[in-house]
């Protein structure tokens, strides 16, 4: 079925002609097709909000789900953590970050259809449509909610209703329309609030969680040990990703599972194999350089994060860092910050046109309108250097990445 939604600029509708070629079946709409549309129109069902309908679906399918549902969320990191916890539990989640309605929607009934012997389980880890992961069915289904404005959480939880929740971490992200962190923590709470069963988050995100949400939710604490090694449940397990951000997500992804009932030992094998979405804090060998893709997208705390691999790393130390877009009335600061957390590097380029403030905290920053301008200044990147590439989604810094790994 195809849920023709009305957008910013336009109307699904406008696209059903070319669903109902692709294989949809019908149309589920709050507006009737252009006029002779008819074969079109045979095929519609309208209704008073499609938007509605297609939440009420994901309910009802929620309803018929006997499996376990996982929920993640966060600032940071939450991509990341579903991918781990998917693998720790042998589950199903939904690929990428599609974390929207739709999205959400479509894994549900997907779920569903396929417990109830509806959709046959092929064998292995590959992608059934809207869920991947090596679990076949009855095995839990683990969502990522994602969240840009006041109320959005609320919504997805009506219709997810998880049985259990995890809190990444929380940040300064979408505070064009989301205010300040505090409002992004008491979001993000509702999913610890509402989650009936296992509640877990790390130290940073408990304390700027309401403490009535914080009261009833286990705190999860890495333990690095000396050697890089993570100490969990009596088991010291090396970890194949760097980082503070990364044992923490695996700290909450073995901790859910074992919780659940899986062994530790069979639980970080799994997610010690996962492979992680592209763009997530990265480490690949390139020629003589280090490269650290972290290319996705970045905000205050992710940006933070990763320069704290980066500054950890072999020098010499390169950074190309990216706008750190919706952060309303605090971007121009937050990027004064991000400049002066920089000083320490040997190379830094600035990307976009809010990142070029970090040229005011550090001088010796080197600033470019985009990707492009980016691109032309990797001759200056030293031999041997280890490089971090950050930046917002819109910037596409996922192509300098790419232009690092092509030059070898």
């Amino acid at each position: 079925m195809f849920f023709a939604l009305p957008g910013a600029s336009a109307h699904g509708i406008e696209h059903a002609a070319a669903a109902l070629a692709g294989g949809a079946a019908y149309v589920v709409s709050d507006r009737d097709p252009e006029p002779g549309q008819d074969a079109v129109r045979s095929r519609t069902l309208l209704v008073t909000d499609a938007a509605a309908a297609l939440k009420a679906l994901g309910l009802a399918a929620r309803a018929i789900l006997s499996a376990p549902v996982v929920a993640v969320t966060g600032s940071a990191g939450k991509t990341t953590t579903k991918t781990l916890v998917t693998a720790a539990l042998a589950g199903r989640s939904t690929p990428g970050n599609l974390n929207t309605v739709p999205a959400l929607v479509a894994a549900l009934v997907e779920a569903a259809l396929m417990d109830a012997g509806d959709i046959e389980a092929a064998a292995g880890p590959v992608n059934r449509g809207a869920l991947v992961g090596p679990g076949g069915p009855g095995s839990p289904v683990v969502l990522e909610l994602g969240i840009d404005r006041p109320g959005e959480m609320a919504e997805l939880l009506a219709f997810c209703r998880p049985d259990h929740g995890l809190v990444t971490a929380i940040g300064e992200s979408h505070l064009s329309a989301l205010g300040d962190v505090a409002s992004v923590a008491r979001e993000k709470s509702r999913l610890l609030a509402e989650a009936p069963g296992v509640r877990l988050t790390t130290p940073g995100a408990a304390a700027l969680l309401p403490p009535a949400v914080a009261a009833r939710t286990r705190v999860v604490e890495a333990r690095v040990m000396p050697g890089g090694a993570l100490s969990h449940d009596g088991h010291d397990f090396v970890l194949p990703w760097p980082g503070r951000a990364m044992a923490e997500n695996v700290a909450l992804a073995l901790t859910l599972a074992t919780t659940l009932g899986v062994d530790a030992e069979i639980a970080f094998e799994r997610l010690a194999a996962a492979r992680l979405e592209p763009g997530r804090l990265q480490r690949r060998e390139v020629g003589d350089v280090h490269l650290i893709d972290d290319s996705y997208n970045s905000n205050p705390l992710s940006a933070a994060l990763a320069l704290e691999v980066l500054l950890a790393s072999p020098g010499p130390r390169v950074a190309i860092l990216g706008d750190m877009r919706e952060l309303g009335e605090v971007s121009r600061q937050r990027h004064l910050d991000l400049g002066a957390a920089t000083r320490d590097l040997d190379l830094v380029i600035a990307v976009g046109e809010e990142a070029a403030a970090m040229a005011e905290t550090n001088p010796d920053v080197v600033t470019v309108p985009d990707d492009a301008g980016a691109i032309e200044l990797l001759a200056r990147i030293p031999a041997g250097a280890t490089v971090l590439v950050k930046g917002s989604r819109s910037l596409g810094l996922e192509r300098v990445a790419a232009a690092i790994e092509a030059r070898g």
